[in-house]
């Protein structure tokens, strides 16, 4: 079974679709301020999707410890293998973004739905290929 395949699908298309959406939405949202011109925030934009998609294909290189028979077979070390590190690094990250949002009064706004569109594709990636992956096992 080729583990790449599943990885491919669970975090390389989400990121493109990050990279593409996420530029997008800042030439729509096109957030300008007194140090930013549009173009700036376009670039920051991408910057900031290019790294949030690296770091997310980093933490999940976990899935290929399936490779090794004995957590191959264990749903307990599926699940860890294939959701701990990603879904460890999103839930810190929304949960510093809202108790910040709620501290500081800045409400749920566009840079929290850029936020969501950053996220979302990795979630639907990782839990759709890992139910993919577990009906593979038990074929």
């Amino acid at each position: 079974m080729k583990l790449f395949r599943f990885y491919r699908k669970a975090v390389i298309y989400p990121s493109i679709f990050l990279l593409f959406f996420s530029t997008i939405y800042s030439i729509i949202d096109n957030n300008k301020s007194e140090w930013s011109t549009a173009k700036s925030a376009i670039v920051m934009s991408v910057i900031t999707s290019s790294i949030y998609f690296l770091l997310m294909c980093v933490l999940s290189l976990t899935i290929f410890l399936n490779k090794f028979q004995k957590l191959n077979k264990n749903l307990f070390w599926n699940i860890l293998t294939w959701f701990l590190l990603p879904f460890g690094y999103i839930t810190i990250v929304l949960i510093f973004d809202i108790k910040n949002r709620i501290k500081y009064e800045f409400g749920f706004g566009n840079s929290f739905i850029y936020l969501l569109i950053m996220t979302l594709p990795f979630v639907i990636g990782l839990c759709w290929t890992f139910m993919k992956y577990r009906q593979k096992i038990h074929l």
